[in-house]
């Protein structure tokens, strides 16, 4: 099982130093497309993504708008436990029910592993290609727990759109 007891928190790392992270500070705005297991187009939202260092903790407010009028927003936190490695949380439903293991791959390349929270199912594996200063790609695919078939895709393009300090204190 995996859960935020496996991870020890090493407030030792400083966020601010590692490769790829500090680059995604500022914000960004991105166009989501959601596919069904079959690779069907199930629907399209835009979102604004605030990220920062605080603290050496990653802080993060995405923003979500659909066609319908309705805004979600959704808060992450992150702490490094490992150089190149992040656990996130968040305390929104359903995130709240998450823990995912971020990773730095390379020096443009990021790789989220997300787990359920009591059962340590997998549930999303998202891989997150940092292009230039102020692009970035991301895929995802979505699993159905506990026994990880496939139930999604998600594609999306963001660009940088503004600059937050990448560490505040």
């Amino acid at each position: 099982m995996i859960n935020s007891l496996n991870f020890e928190i090493n407030n030792q790392i400083q966020l601010k130093n590692f490769k790829v992270l500090p680059k995604f500070a500022g914000i960004w705005e991105g166009k989501w497309i959601r596919l069904d297991q079959d690779g069907n187009e199930i629907e399209r939202f835009t979102s604004t993504l605030n990220q920062k260092i605080v603290n050496n903790q990653w802080v993060q407010t995405n923003q979500n708008k659909y066609p319908n009028g309705q805004v979600v927003n959704i808060n992450f936190f992150g702490k490094a436990v490992e150089e190149g490695k992040v656990i996130f949380e968040s305390p929104d439903y359903p995130y709240c029910n998450f823990l995912m293991l971020v990773e730095e791959h390379s020096d443009n390349l990021i790789i989220i592993s997300v787990f359920d929270k009591e059962t340590g199912s997998p549930l999303a594996t998202e891989i997150i290609n940092f292009i230039s200063e102020n692009e970035r790609i991301r895929t995802l695919q979505q699993f159905k727990a506990p026994h990880g078939k496939i139930s999604g895709f998600m594609l999306v393009v963001e660009h940088k759109v503004g600059i937050e300090p990448r560490c505040a204190t």
